[in-house]
């Protein structure tokens, strides 16, 4: 699968009406195992028929229904993201695009090119800097700026930003150059929530996020590390019947602690799930943060941080689990991810993990044993191009070791956006061909590449059943009529 055969995929949307039949094309029901059928029958948003194109014009002629001829294109299950940020997904439409800059100059030329009254971007990479940001940089525009990393772990503000935040002093929080990490991050994030934005902000976020989500053929997300404002938001949108998309919320230990106080569990409603809560383990392999069992190998002086102690993981993860919600825990190096099976271990309860980007051999059979679920990101792959030096060729064999966790573990595809890109194409080119020719990683680990019939189900039933959603991702009666419909067969590999 070259890039030429995902820029040339287009996606067109049909209306679900009372009933309706697709006839005349070729219609994948399932990638794994894989099914392919000729008609399908809608009803009220369900499949109710999947086979011969000839029946399902019957059945929905002698109802009166629409046929929709095919003409010979396909049709899959739409995509699920099964991790990603609704609100910050929606806000990067509206903030400054400062991935690819090449120098601080040029990050101040983009910033200064911003709207509103205070100037959010994100996307920046000190690599690709050659320097870290600093607030004296950005004091050069006078306005409040608050410029994300591209993994959102990290931040840089500048004086104007910073007298908003009253940030606590910390070792996540460097007055001197105004960088923002981990703990100290989370407490801005919560200045911005509760000082800044409104719920109607959020509105129009998750709106525009889910514009976004549909014209990529995305119709079922995990939304993660939802907060209060952005929870009122959503439900909001689905009391009105404006959510267009599946959304399972993973909200805070905060909005979780007030859900137990009105004995509120998981909610089920026409759109909205409140699924479950979402913890940390560590940080971003970026930022270096990332917890490992040994130093980085391009800093011996860091193995990386855990940002939240085992025992307050366990206590958040059984509180959860007497309400009936899911908890997903991100992990992404290796020692976090001992941390986060300890927890699941201890509590006996089989959550998911998110990310799992370094897994050592000896973890791979801990996964399967405890049934954990993981939702993984293989567009990190081309996003970190530095990760052999990063981690070292010893432990690189451990990276996004996609197909050996396909063996032990039920596994989601997703793009953290708008950490990686929401478009699903690129997720799949980057599981199918790993970066050839674009990252050393490549080499050293293509034994790891999936074929897209493993991708494409790791993207639709596979992330379904991450997000315990037992009736998405298939298009075989019972299951909900998500689907798109492609001018090529996406089997096909040009």
């Amino acid at each position: 699968m070259g890039m030429k055969f995902i820029k040339n995929l287009h996606v067109s949307k049909l209306v679900i009406d009372s009933m309706k039949a697709l006839i005349n094309g070729t219609i994948y029901t399932s990638f794994n195992p894989l099914k392919k059928v000729s008609g399908l029958v809608i009803s009220h948003g369900k499949v109710i028929y999947a086979g011969d194109s000839e029946v399902a014009k019957k059945i929905v002629e002698l109802s009166g229904g629409e046929i929709v001829d095919l003409k010979g294109k396909y049709v899959m299950p739409a995509f699920f993201d099964s991790h990603l940020h609704l609100d910050e997904l929606g806000m990067s439409l509206e903030m400054v695009d400062l991935r690819g800059a090449k120098s601080i100059e040029e990050l101040i030329q983009r910033l200064k090119r911003g709207k509103g009254r205070i100037i959010f971007g994100f996307g920046w990479d000190q690599d690709e800097l050659g320097e870290w940001p600093t607030r004296k940089e950005l004091n050069a525009i006078d306005k409040p700026v608050f410029i994300y990393r591209k993994c959102f772990h990290v931040a840089v503000a500048n004086d104007k930003m910073l007298e908003l935040l009253n940030l606590t002093p910390s070792k996540d929080f460097d007055e001197d150059t105004g960088i923002i990490k981990e703990k100290s991050l989370e407490e801005a994030r919560k200045v911005i929530n509760e000082r800044v934005l409104t719920v109607e902000d959020y509105v129009y976020y998750i709106k525009r996020a889910q514009e976004h989500l549909l014209d990529l053929g995305v119709k079922s997300v995990s939304f993660m590390s939802v907060n209060e404002k952005a929870l009122r938001a959503l439900f909001y949108l689905e009391r009105e019947g404006k959510l267009s998309i599946n959304v399972f919320a993973y909200v805070t230990p905060e909005v979780l602690d007030k859900l137990e106080s009105i004995g509120l569990g998981r909610f089920q409603g026409n759109r909205l799930t409140i699924a479950g809560v979402k913890l940390f383990t560590d940080g971003s392999l970026g930022a270096r943060t990332a917890l490992l069992s040994k130093p980085y190998s391009d800093d011996p002086s860091t193995s990386g941080q855990l940002v939240m102690e085992r025992e307050e993981l366990i206590r958040i993860t059984e509180k959860a689990r007497s309400l009936g919600l899911d908890v997903a825990i991100h992990a992404i190096g290796d020692k976090a991810l001992d941390v986060a099976l300890d927890v699941f271990e201890t509590t006996g309860f089989p959550g998911r993990i998110e990310h799992a980007s370094l897994v050592r051999d000896d973890q791979l059979e801990r996964v399967k044993n405890l049934k954990v679920r993981l939702s993984v990101q293989p567009h990190f792959i081309i996003s970190d191009w530095w990760i052999v030096e990063r981690v070292g060729e010893e432990r690189v064999k451990w990276v996004y070791r996609f197909k050996d966790l396909m063996k032990v573990a039920e596994l989601g595809f997703s793009t953290d956006s708008p950490i990686e890109p929401a478009d699903p194409w690129l997720t799949v080119d980057a599981a199918v061909n790993r970066g050839k020719g674009k990252v050393k990683l490549y080499e050293l680990t293509k034994d790891q590449a999936l074929d897209i019939k493993d991708a494409l189900h790791s993207y639709t039933y596979g992330s379904a059943r991450v997000s315990l959603a037992s009736d998405i991702g298939k298009l075989e009666p019972g299951f909900k009529a998500e689907y798109i419909i492609l001018d090529r067969d996406p089997l096909v590999v040009k």
